[in-house]
């Protein structure tokens, strides 16, 4: 494994523009009516401002956290909003932060896969709508195609993630996406020139992917599949459209073909894969078994086994024994940070008194601050609206609108406990 040229990056992504303008729109309006409220003349501008500085607040912040800054290392991932920026220099209390930032190793990454939405603006020419994804669940880095940083950001993925977590449209892609011009112009030379090479219809149809043609992809993919069945490069690439435009069962067959025609093992661990998705345990585990044989993945092929043991009841120890040996034969840094998170964290569940107990309170602690949070920041916005249109709410004090500003400010502080009680102590 080569090392790339630069082993720490840093940019700014802006992972939802739609939210960004949203955020600077309501802090306009705010803006506006605090100068000058048509609604309520007969209020000061300082009495506005102070009535309204809450909701200012919120929106900056919500603008702030719509910017976000990340870097990649030899150690992980860390990403901040320009909000956690501003409040850690505001105060270092954590707590301030929480939400806004967070740093995540490599071991952390579960995927690295191209988000492209179905639907693209005919006035979108040079570069598609969609996201380069990298995280697991809940925490996730989003690098919009287009990008400048984008084809340096997939150099470091591609060597500190391992090859069968980067859910990449092809093993060599760089990052570079034709444009629509370019797209259409490619379409015309295959309609028009029936002794097309398949590798340029396979180029075609990744294009047509970018650009969201879906339908169109999988036609050139069966177009160039036709002139070659038996290439194994090309039912590489046809495996891969497939598995990614969802056609699960041309898929299948394009890896049956593969698994007959060659010997590898990553080829076993892809359609372990697919027999997982489809609920055949059973036929998951037999091709996982067959590639453990087989030095060059072994090691993925036990982690494989014991992520499908574990969910089992009564093969814990089982599962423990495969992460064991996968840890022995681990080469790959990722993998072997997975296997040992993995090991570790089911043996103190199975043999740490207690453990699971502990483990389910933080589980419910996290969801209920979720749920706190949530209705708290409902709560205090409504009280907030209820008191601007009508202040005769809030008399007698605290009135109705106070009520609801006092109930959601003490549902967000149990939000704020409750988070710190689930935190994950591994992160």
């Amino acid at each position: 494994m080569n090392p790339p040229a630069e082993v720490r990056i840093s940019f700014r992504v802006i992972p939802s523009p739609i939210w960004l303008a949203l955020s600077v729109s309501f802090l306009l309006l705010l803006g506006y009516l605090a100068i000058g409220n048509p609604v309520r003349p007969e209020m000061s501008p300082w009495v506005r401002l102070a009535s309204l500085f809450p909701l200012m607040l919120v929106c900056a912040l919500m603008v702030l956290d719509s910017i976000q800054r990340v870097e990649m290392e030899s150690d992980g991932i860390r990403v901040v909003s320009l909000a956690g920026i501003l409040l850690g220099k505001i105060s270092p209390l954590r707590r301030l932060q929480g939400g806004r930032n967070f740093r995540m190793s490599w071991a952390r990454v579960d995927a690295v896969e191209l988000r492209i939405p179905h639907f693209q603006s005919p006035f979108r020419r040079t570069v598609p709508r969609g996201w380069l994804m990298a995280g697991s669940s809940g925490r996730l880095v989003k690098i919009p195609l287009g990008h400048p940083q984008l084809p340096r950001a997939l150099a470091l993925l591609r060597h500190f993630v391992h090859p069968y977590f980067l859910q990449l449209p092809s093993r060599d892609w760089e990052g570079k996406i034709p444009p629509r011009m370019v797209l259409e112009r490619m379409l015309r030379s295959v309609v028009l020139n029936p002794s097309t090479p398949p590798a340029f219809i396979t180029e075609t149809a990744r294009a047509c992917l970018f650009w969201g043609s879906n339908s169109q992809a999988e036609r050139l993919m069966d177009l160039a599949l036709s002139s070659h069945p038996q290439d194994e490069g090309l039912l590489e690439e046809y495996f891969q459209m497939m598995k990614r435009l969802g056609k699960q069962e041309k898929a299948k067959d394009a890896m049956e073909k593969l698994i007959r025609l060659r010997s590898s093992a990553m080829d076993l661990l892809e359609m372990a894969e697919m027999k997982h998705a489809e609920g055949d345990q059973k036929g998951a585990t037999e091709y996982l078994l067959q590639a453990v044989e087989r030095p060059p993945s072994s090691d993925l092929a036990h982690f494989l086994l014991g992520c499908i043991y574990v969910q089992r009841e009564g093969l814990e120890e089982t599962a423990l024994d495969q992460w064991k040996k996968g840890l022995d034969r681990a080469r790959h840094p990722q993998l072997l940070e997975k296997l040992g998170d993995a090991y570790r964290y089911h043996r103190a569940l199975l043999t740490t008194p207690g453990f699971f107990e502990r483990e389910h309170r933080r589980m419910r602690s996290l969801i209920w601050s979720q749920r706190l949070a949530l209705g708290g920041a409902a709560l205090v916005l409504a009280g907030l609206a209820w008191w601007w249109v009508a202040p005769h709410s809030a008399v007698p004090f605290p009135g109705r609108s106070g009520a609801l500003l006092i109930i959601g400010g003490i549902l967000m502080l149990g939000a704020i406990a409750l988070r710190r009680s689930g935190r994950d102590p591994r992160a």
